[in-house]
């Protein structure tokens, strides 16, 4: 039964369209059963690992070919059922529910596919909902802290167990979401564009689907392409010849030949200029490079991950940044979600760092204050998880008791309420007036959640995200 379906709708957006098209590419190479599903419920497409378990899914047994206006019965599918949780706004606005399901939410036992995440287009649309049924071999990308290192496979054990300190930490919905399309890009070899805040981990992201992937034997290299002119970069990258510039005194082999095998990190893509982007097209369309000064192109086996820190949509409807390699670098487009949308996260990070930070100052073992817990959840974080690292690492070099109180972390700043410095002032009326907008969003869209989102112009995850930190 493996391969697409029924035909896509024709309101979906093109990009959209492109993601769709590149998560099927990635889950016919998995061996965990994939199946996606339109709002008609109908099957848009299923992977071959999904051909053992597609009798157990009632949604699958159905005629692929129905009537579109004919609907689905209760008794069609398993009850309750989260494909159609995520595509009903009535019971999403009824249960409060969130639109990823989490290994908790209420999930029939007997349903085959236990995960489902939905596939949203900018303005919060679910357009599909992708269902995952359990792999043929698991992989761990996230462990609480107390959590053993079982059911990886040996490599994976290794890497965890060499850098226990750089691993992607949370157990919050929008980093499930993130995780999850983790596993499937890593099984890819598609390229990778991540785009988020600095300071969210957009690195390790990229570091962790590199070591989750196939070539996790061969280089992992970062490029930091801000740090660059033009002209040093493309030498960088590509290496260069013998005097094709002034201070090339021999030739030079390029970044893009030393990772030949394995992963390029291009960091911060927004800041190259249009010439370079022009260069770099070519080498993803080509897959060859060709040296500065050189008139001999060379093959490269190289996957690309590049990251921005400015949002490349709006640079490429600004004619700044050249929407074809937008479109070849977002072939798997991840967001990491800022720190202030994940403070559910934050106790599990202060403990992680608290005891790798004590470990590597040689300090005995510290423990948070309830005060300065409490300020850690109020704090807006703009500096995200980096700034938290650092806090943390302060306090365990400074602190002179066993105990950390909010002091210790912010001083006197107050991070509780408005009366403090113009930073916190600026904060709260913010706040407050975001929450009134929402407020008033939900009132027009008569408390549908979804056309919420698209009145505030933002996803459906990050409204219900919204919604639980500002307790509406």
């Amino acid at each position: 039964m493996a391969g697409s379906y029924t035909s896509t709708e024709s309101d979906v957006p093109p990009l959209l369209h492109a993601r769709l098209e590149g998560l099927k590419l990635l889950a016919n190479h998995l061996d965990e059963p994939i199946v996606i599903f339109n709002p008609q419920l109908e099957v848009v497409y299923a992977n071959p690992a999904a051909d053992k378990i597609a009798k157990e899914c009632p949604l699958i047994s159905l005629p692929a070919t129905r009537p579109p206006d004919s609907g689905v019965s209760e008794q069609a599918s398993c009850i309750p059922c989260h494909a159609t949780h995520l595509f009903q706004t009535s019971v999403r606005v009824q249960q409060d529910a969130s639109p990823c399901p989490s290994p908790s939410a209420d999930v029939s036992p007997t349903c085959p596919f236990p995960r489902a995440v939905p596939f949203d287009s900018e303005d919060g649309t679910t357009h599909f909902a992708v269902l995952m049924g359990a792999r043929g071999s698991e992989r761990v990308v996230v462990l609480p802290q107390d959590q053993k290192l079982s059911g990886l496979p040996d490599q994976e054990q290794e890497f965890l167990g060499e850098a226990p300190h750089r691993k992607i930490i949370g157990e919050s919905e929008p980093i499930q979401q993130l995780l999850e399309m983790v596993q499937l890009v890593a099984a890819s070899e598609a390229t990778v564009l991540i785009q988020g805040e600095s300071g969210t981990g957009k690195e390790l992201v990229a570091k962790t689907i590199h070591d989750l992937s196939r070539r996790r034997e061969d280089p992992f290299v970062v490029v930091e392409c801000s740090a660059l002119p033009e002209t040093l970069l493309e030498s960088e990258l590509f290496g260069h010849m013998r005097g094709a510039f002034t201070g090339a005194v021999s030739d030079r082999k390029g970044l893009f030949e030393e990772a030949e095998g394995g992963t390029i990190f291009l960091d911060e893509i927004a800041d190259t200029t249009p010439a370079f982007q022009a260069r770099l097209l070519r080498v993803l369309q080509e897959r060859e490079i060709k040296p500065v000064g050189s008139n001999r192109s060379i093959k490269v086996n190289v996957r690309v991950i590049s990251v921005g820190n400015k949002p490349l949509e709006e640079l490429v409807k600004a004619k700044r940044f050249r929407a074809d390699l937008y479109y070849r670098l977002a072939v798997l487009p991840l967001r990491v979600p800022p720190l202030r949308e994940r403070k559910e996260d934050i106790p599990l990070l202060v403990k992680h760092f608290l005891d790798f930070s004590t470990r590597q100052h040689g300090r005995p073992s510290l423990a948070m204050h309830p005060d300065a817990q409490r300020a850690l959840s109020q704090y807006a974080w703009p500096g995200n998880v980096r700034e938290l690292e650092n806090l943390i690492e302060r306090a365990v070099v400074t602190c002179r008791h066993s105990m950390i109180h909010a002091t210790d972390l912010f001083g006197n700043q107050d991070v509780y309420s408005t009366n403090g410095d113009l930073s916190s002032v600026s904060r709260g009326a913010r706040q407050a007036a975001e929450r009134d907008r929402i407020l008033q969003a939900l009132s027009e869209a008569q408390g549908d959640k979804t056309r919420a989102a698209r009145l505030l112009q933002i996803s459906r995850s990050n409204l219900y995200n919204k919604l639980r930190t500002y307790q509406i």
